[in-house]
């Protein structure tokens, strides 16, 4: 799949090292670039319509967030990369709550470009396989090939022996066989496996609740008949959690680390993933402040394992 990037930076040899990674990795084709926020910058980019935008925080011109902002009022439906020297707790948090996937501090690092830049073209191959699975049943459902009458074939079947195989691989890969989350995990994979649309319960606007009350419901009743929704929320959020934590480690001891680059960018938020490392790196023994994005979790997870089949 051909992605297609944009880049707005007033540095011109930022933007010929960020072009030549895209083109050296073949990540990707450069079909515009810009060197400030003069002009009718907002217009230009929705003309070429990138899949990834990848801007400057400070530079001539509108800054790289009111141009973030601009854009995401008038649905540009790319994934927007911010890349800036400036390492303020409250720009960076301006920037995500403007719409932006991921932040990268200057000097440009090309080991993390390229890991951040790959797991935003996994996300973006994610929704667009999601998108697609739901055009084909909804063209299904319009000719009525998805009655549950004998001879059908229900398109969310997949063979759960298998699911359940490649989700306790992963699990491992991500350092959780063992927390007592990782089974939970396991059912509600085999669950999404089951329902005809899984936005019910991991939509934008849908509360995981739900979804934890459905796998009870389903799976964990019978095996665990005093577990309830707030048992199985508060032991995934332990297990992602751990995970990051795992993640973290891997990293730090070897960016190029194969779990680190597969797992890191497209599992969790990359800025917490980076406080993270750092605080791991520092020892520090406060509590920590990371944030997990369990929703992120659970829907890369799942994609993931039905990729995979």
């Amino acid at each position: 799949m051909e992605f297609r990037y944009f880049i707005l930076d007033d540095d011109l040899a930022c933007r010929r090292i960020l072009a030549q990674i895209i083109e050296d990795e073949q990540l990707g084709e450069v079909i515009g670039e810009l060197p400030d926020g003069h002009g009718n910058v907002v217009g230009t980019i929705l003309y070429h319509q990138p899949d990834i935008l990848i801007i400057d925080l400070l530079m001539p011109g509108k800054d790289g967030i009111e141009i973030v902002e601009q854009l995401r009022e008038r649905s540009f439906p790319g994934k927007i990369i911010m890349i800036s020297q400036v390492e303020k707790k409250e720009m960076v948090a301006q920037a995500y709550a403007a719409g932006i996937e991921f932040y990268i501090n200057k000097p440009i690092n090309k080991i993390e470009v390229i890991s951040v830049i790959k797991g935003v073209t996994e996300r973006l191959r994610m929704e667009r396989s999601f998108v697609q699975m739901r055009e084909s049943i909804a063209a299904l459902d319009q000719i009525g090939s998805l009655k549950k009458s004998s001879g059908s074939i229900d398109t969310h079947s997949l063979n759960q022996a298998a699911i359940k195989e490649r989700t306790r691989e992963t699990l491992a890969d991500l350092g959780l066989i063992g927390e007592p989350g990782s089974h939970d995990l396991l059912q509600i994979v085999l669950f999404l496996n089951t329902v005809p649309d899984i936005e019910k319960y991991l939509g934008e606007y849908r509360h995981l609740k739900d979804l934890y009350h459905a796998v009870q419901e389903k799976y964990l009743r019978e095996e665990d008949k005093k577990t309830d929704v707030r048992a199985i929320e508060q032991r995934v959020r332990r297990a992602v959690k751990h995970a990051m934590d795992h993640v973290a480690a891997l990293g730090i001891e070897d960016y190029n680390s194969p779990t680190f680059e597969r797992y890191g960018p497209k599992y969790f938020d990359f800025g917490e993933l980076r406080h993270k490392m750092k605080e791991i790196e520092q020892e520090q023994e406060a509590p920590t402040k990371t944030r997990v994005n369990i929703k992120q979790f659970i829907n890369a997870l799942y994609w993931d394992i039905i990729k995979s089949h």
